[in-house]
């Protein structure tokens, strides 16, 4: 790269002798005067700007980084270099006019652009409302009939109307969801009981069996279908439980369908004093110190269930 020289032509023969002055702006090292300063803090708010601006309006954020370049003072010395000008006063005025005339119509279209965005989430939040509100609306008309329906089958179920009642039932379970574990009880509960009536046992089991849990009596009525079914085991297994939550008529039952027997284990010998023979002697000599023996095969018994629920 070659250098300046300066006075390399002397005074009175220089044509143009402004030209060949040194002047700061031909210094490589000048230093950033406070006005420079703030035009540099100025670019890099506008830049950041632009950044923020970037994903919604293309067009603006390029104007903004135009201007921000062209205010910035390391963007007007990089033009100086690369391209071997200065900028004069009007020439940056110039510039940064054209800039800021772009960057403000570009600002009225990203303007337009986020009243559009606003508008559209404001009718989609209206939207929502709207079906939120219509979905309220809908659910509280179907809980309403559920109960509605729920109320009327079970007077009708006091009134020993079972088949209205069954009827009514199996109306109100159309407008019945998973969600509503006291509902769905209710439904539950009122069906198996009608069936129980009108000796519907298997339609009654079912329904039993939908309740998440069953008292003691639940446990006995359904038992009781069991038993008319001829299915002994699971009558027995619900008698059981029936009977340990303390069904008295539950626990009757079940000594009834599943008694006490009894077997004899082994015959013992006993001697005189009370004492069983420790050998279970059968000769001679036996219980010789306790007095003799009384009884040579006295029966040894053990008691059992019939059926042995645990292993139903």
């Amino acid at each position: 790269m070659k250098n300046y020289v300066p006075n390399l032509i002397t005074a009175r023969h220089r044509v143009l002798p402004d030209y060949f002055k040194e002047s700061s702006r031909n210094k490589g090292n000048s230093t950033t005067s406070s006005g420079g300063f703030l035009w540099n803090i100025l670019a890099l708010a506008v830049t950041v700007a632009a950044l923020f601006t970037w994903g919604t309006h293309l067009g603006f954020s390029f104007s903004l980084l135009a201007f921000a370049f062209f205010v910035s003072d390391w963007g007007r010395r990089m033009l100086e270099l690369k391209l071997q000008f200065y900028f004069t006063s009007s020439l940056k005025a110039g510039i940064w006019g054209v800039t800021l005339l772009l960057s403000v119509l570009t600002g009225f279209q990203y303007k337009g652009r986020i009243d559009l965005d606003n508008e559209k989430l404001r009718l989609a939040a209206v939207e929502k409302q709207k079906a939120e509100a219509e979905f309220n609306r809908k659910e509280t008309l179907r809980i309403d009939s559920l109960r509605g329906y729920l109320s009327l089958a079970e007077a009708s179920l006091k009134k020993g109307s079972y088949a209205k009642a069954i009827r009514l039932y199996n109306h109100s379970a159309r407008f019945a969801t998973a969600n509503e574990s006291a509902d769905q009880r209710r439904l539950h509960e009122g069906l198996a009981l009608s069936y129980v009536r009108i000796k519907a046992y298997q339609s009654a089991i079912e329904h039993y069996n939908g309740l998440n849990s069953l008292n003691d009596e639940q446990m006995y009525q359904r038992a009781l279908c069991y038993l008319r079914l001829g299915r002994k085991s699971e009558a027995l297994s619900d008698l059981a439980g029936a009977a340990e939550a303390g069904h008295k008529t539950a626990a009757k039952l079940y000594e009834k369908e599943n008694p006490l027997l009894r077997r004899v284990l082994y015959y013992q010998t006993v001697c005189c004093d009370g004492s069983y023979s420790p050998s279970n002697a059968k000769g001679r000599g036996a219980c010789s110190h306790h007095g003799g023996v009384c009884d040579w095969n006295k029966p040894i018994y053990e008691t059992y269930r019939k059926y042995d629920v645990s292993s139903l």
